[in-house]
């Protein structure tokens, strides 16, 4: 099964203004690169050959930036245009049309990873799993995740109670089989019923309660960080510095 990255980059990136003013963040810098070229590094490391970058806000310099650094595996850009008013829901399926059949591997434009965790969730023989790190203290902001007692996911998102879930779910996972049209069917069934505003973790949801099963694979504390704010580009920056 051939697997395709996909990889979310269309947000402003508000809290890591004034930064992100003239600069996406995705192309901010992490140790001498971009975040973006770290992704496409991971991502070629895993063995998968070809990604879908989808931009919004200062899409131009994306482009701009793939033309004069050549990625490591084929890329292809697609825009998301209502990227300013909706969820990431919407950007995953504005990919759509650029996936072929197979499988994806879905990543958030602002974890940095480390290591080969992305090509232990390529290989997982699981159809569809999470990168799940089960050591980062949890709080309001991680999109958590409870496990059933066969350990797959039974619910995620970030309502849940701290003390009652195995880790969070760091924003990269792979979807693949018969679960990716049903994806597909599911992103759109929210967008015709006018639900554009919510994460793509609420599409698993629906998924997840509706029988089709998705497992985690882990990952440590110290292959990954998420970008967030400004503080966290810091430490970022600091930890990954080579």
């Amino acid at each position: 099964m051939t697997l395709q990255a996909i990889i979310l980059a269309a947000g402003s990136g508000t809290r890591l203004r004034p930064l992100t003013l003239e600069t996406p963040k995705c192309l901010l810098d992490v140790g001498g690169k971009t975040i973006l070229a770290r992704q496409l590094e991971r991502i070629a490391a895993a063995g998968i050959t070809r990604a879908v970058i989808v931009t919004g806000y200062l899409a131009e310099q994306v482009e701009a930036h793939l033309a004069t650094h050549t990625p490591p595996i084929s890329v292809t850009l697609t825009p998301n245009p209502d990227f300013a008013t909706t969820g990431n829901c919407m950007s995953v399926l504005a990919a759509r049309g650029k996936i072929d059949a197979g499988g994806i591997v879905l990543c958030d434009g602002d974890v940095v990873l480390t290591g080969d965790a992305l090509r232990r969730l390529a290989v997982a023989p699981a159809a569809s799993a999470l990168l799940l790190d089960t050591e980062t203290p949890l709080a309001a902001e991680e999109i958590k995740v409870l496990l059933d007692g066969q350990g797959s996911v039974r619910r995620l998102g970030k309502q849940l109670v701290p003390a009652e879930c195995a880790g969070e779910s760091i924003g990269v996972q792979k979807v693949s089989g018969p679960a990716l049209p049903i994806l597909w069917a599911t992103l759109e069934a929210m967008r015709d019923a006018g639900d554009t505003q919510g994460y793509y973790e609420d599409a698993f949801q629906r998924m997840i309660s509706a029988g089709v099963p998705f497992r985690t694979v882990p990952i440590s504390h110290g292959e990954w960080t998420e970008i967030d704010d400004l503080a966290d580009l810091e430490d970022a920056r600091a930890r990954f510095a080579r």
